[in-house]
């Protein structure tokens, strides 16, 4: 029996890095799946086909891999199935991106190894309840971080998260996205924002104040399908988070060149350090995010959340 969950990815549309200093957020899931397969084994194996992990360093003394992606990946497998079970199973990974670009890849493969195994045991988890685990399984081997791209990848929809609470928002504003490569992952971005926010106090404080009230104003835009007051925001948010030294200048460049442009709204999405951009769906969008080398992905909104599926 071969069980299958797939996870749509995610797009932080408003407060990413705010949120996890309690400010409110929005994020939704979009068109673009990652899978993850359970079958019965007599070891516990984990198969990644399709996602692609650079940098791979063999050490032959003791034939260990040496790779920081690898070992992450490996960390959220291992503890996801130690939440849920331990019975050996071989896990299947596809993704449709590369991991680590603002699309909540990681969440991902959290969510999906969970929904799957906990299935595969005979364990119908709810969608609250593998958001729940999840967020457990993403603290413990990140140390930091919101309950944001769990639950938004379980639940699916576009989410305003505010505080404990999670407010579903019906929008008929829709976005252009692309990735580039990252300088840094989300972990060790959460990090630097850390140390900024150690030795700035003060001020971090009047920037993630400030990321808070635009996302309560970007709430309203969504709702009232205002794409103007919505690209204003965003314009605005980017510059926020260029101030806590989330961006990095050739994404800068990006968002600069498509303000010329006469493109409404552009800002980071995620992490930061390189990774997601999104767009309004303005004529030279796409076209801009291709120019600039992004890889420009499916960012139609996405309902439903994490799905589960028998094969045989």
């Amino acid at each position: 029996m071969i069980i299958e969950a797939s996870v749509p990815l995610k797009l932080t549309l408003f407060g990413e890095h705010a949120v996890v200093y309690g400010k409110p957020a929005i994020a939704a899931t979009i068109s673009e799946f990652l899978k993850v397969k359970v079958t019965k084994s007599d070891r516990f194996t984990v198969v990644s086909p399709s996602l692609n992990l650079k940098g791979v360093k063999v050490n032959l003394d003791d034939m260990k891999v040496e790779n920081e992606q690898v070992s992450r990946l490996l960390n959220y497998v291992s503890e996801s199935i130690k939440a849920v079970g331990n019975e050996p199973v071989k896990v299947e990974i596809e993704s449709p991106v590369e991991p680590s670009v603002g699309l909540g890849t990681s969440a991902a493969v959290i969510v999906g190894t969970i929904a799957a195994y906990s299935t595969f045991l005979g364990n119908q988890l709810t969608k609250e309840e593998i958001a729940m685990k999840s967020h457990e399984v993403e603290l413990k081997v990140q140390g930091i971080g919101s309950r944001m791209d769990t639950y938004v990848e379980s639940l699916g929809g576009i989410i305003l998260f505010n505080g404990n609470k999670e407010e579903r928002l019906e929008s008929k504003l829709s976005f252009v996205s692309g990735y580039f490569k990252r300088s840094m992952t989300t972990a060790e971005m959460l990090r630097k924002v850390k140390e900024f926010k150690e030795k700035n106090n003060n001020l971090f404080s009047r920037i993630i104040d400030s990321i808070g009230d635009l996302v309560m104003e970007a709430k309203e835009y969504m709702v009232n399908n205002d794409e103007d007051g919505i690209g204003r925001l965003m314009y605005v948010n980017h510059g926020l988070l260029f101030s806590i030294g989330v961006t990095v200048p050739e994404v800068d460049e990006v968002i600069s060149r498509a303000r010329n442009v006469g493109i409404k709204g552009a800002k980071i999405s995620g992490g930061g350090a390189g990774g997601s951009v999104i767009m309004t769906p303005d004529p030279p969008s796409a076209f801009l995010l291709r120019s600039f080398g992004a890889c420009v992905i499916n960012a139609s909104f996405s309902e439903g959340g994490v799905t589960i599926k028998r094969i045989r």
